[in-house]
């Protein structure tokens, strides 16, 4: 028998046998911290779940409207503003997400006939899950009235303004694009209103305004009239705010061909001048002033004339002709016969020779008037505006005058001619 030695160093069939224990003992202290974790954290969601879902917790949610349901066609005068603080009660899971638009108070009005004073109590509606500890108010007493509607007038108030001399706030021209508005509310309450006035600051103003707001009721004392459940079916409206100028408008005379001047003539005109008013473009365009044609003046003469003005401008005079006096002061006047003849004839038309004399009045400054001489003067007549006519045509005539009397001497009246036209 053959007897074979171990080595010490190499005990392969024991080392197997070794390593798998320590295997065994490292996986049994692995599992054993893993189960006391585990059980670490179930105690904790225990705890929470013992804290927040089994706990009953308390919070207080203010200032929540008490709604008013219900009201049977009545107004409420008072206790439409109350509010209340409630504490609710639930888990809190449910409180903590719980907001105050999801609760509601309120009081039901459907029981009342008439009108008076009436205490209801509160009524709560409240998310599952949830109960009502204590309110700060479980009942509201309330005023309640008759509905009733009225149709007042609009006014309007006008406050700080300013302007210059010569202007004029029309107040009794302001005119509204309402003229009436209808209040509808308590009966009580709005039998006291009489009118509706806007109010309108318009500051510094030379022109119209045209200012708009909300209107203010009021009652016969000028006092405001207020209440929540009064509705208007108006409550914005634009005023016209007229402001008028005043104005001294002369009276002038004006002539025609300029040969009058204040050398040769006296003119008084009586009123002198027009006192008006109106819009300030409108009465700043305002001009009185009338011509007169000299040639037609002999002698001292008057005119009563009249005193129109453009709508919207008004005449505070009340004053609605006026006379102009003309006197004449070193004029003269004389006939003389003129020979010279011109004829203007574009057209060539043919006519039977023009003789004169032609006899005019000539009239002006008395030195030029007594040394005007008839060669000095010319007779145009004119045929051009004739056409096609034939036979004998009255044409008018026109006269001018050497350069030195142009503008001194001129004739009186209107002058023609009968002139043979031939076919």
């Amino acid at each position: 028998m053959k007897i074979e030695k171990k080595d010490p160093d190499k005990d392969t069939s024991g080392g197997e046998e070794r390593n798998g224990n320590l295997t065994i003992r490292r996986n049994k202290t692995v599992d054993f911290i893993a189960k006391i974790g585990c059980l670490i954290v179930a105690f904790f969601i225990w705890f929470y779940a013992v804290k927040n879902d089994t706990t009953l917790y308390e919070e207080v949610f203010s200032s929540i409207p008490v709604d008013i349901v219900n009201k049977s066609g009545f107004s409420v005068l008072s206790g439409d503003d109350v509010t209340v603080d409630l504490t609710l009660s639930g888990k809190r899971s449910v409180i903590s997400r719980l907001s105050a638009s999801e609760l509601r108070a309120y009081i039901d009005m459907s029981s009342i006939t008439a009108a008076g004073k009436y205490k209801f109590d509160v009524q709560y509606e409240l998310p599952n899950g949830v109960s009502l500890v204590k309110s700060t108010s479980n009942s509201v007493t309330v005023y309640a009235d008759n509905t009733s509607s009225v149709s007042v007038p609009v006014s309007v108030k006008v406050t700080n303004f300013m302007m210059e001399d010569g202007y004029e706030l029309g107040r009794n021209d302001i005119t509204t694009d309402v003229q009436n508005i209808t209040a509808t509310g308590p009966e009580s309450v709005i039998s006291q209103i009489v009118k509706a006035e806007l109010l309108a600051d318009i500051g510094h103003v030379t022109r119209t305004v045209t200012y708009s707001g909300n209107i203010t009721l009021l009652d016969a004392a000028g006092a405001p009239v207020t209440n929540s459940y009064i509705k208007t079916n108006i409550s914005y409206v634009t005023a016209t705010i007229p402001v008028y100028k005043y104005r001294d408008v002369p009276i002038r005379v004006v002539f025609k061909h300029g040969y009058f001047n204040e050398q040769n003539v006296s003119v008084k005109v009586e009123p002198a001048s027009v006192r008006i008013k109106g819009e300030a473009d409108a009465v700043d365009a305002v001009s009185l002033s009338y011509e007169i044609d000299e040639k037609k003046i002999t002698s001292d003469t008057s005119y009563t004339v009249s005193i129109a003005l453009p709508g919207g401008v008004l005449n505070v005079n009340s004053v609605n002709e006026a006379v102009l006096s003309i006197d004449l002061e070193g004029i003269s006047s004389r006939t003389i016969s003129v020979y010279n003849i011109s004829v203007k004839n574009p057209d060539g038309i043919l006519y039977e020779p023009i003789t004169g004399p032609i006899n005019i009045t000539v009239q002006g400054d008395s030195s030029w008037v007594e040394r005007l001489s008839p060669i000095n003067v010319t007779a145009v007549v004119d045929l051009s505006s004739l056409g096609s006519v034939s036979g004998s045509v009255m044409v008018p005539v026109t006269f001018t005058f050497a350069a030195s009397f142009a503008d001194k001497v001129y004739e009186v009246g209107s002058y023609s001619v009968s002139v043979r036209v031939n076919p």
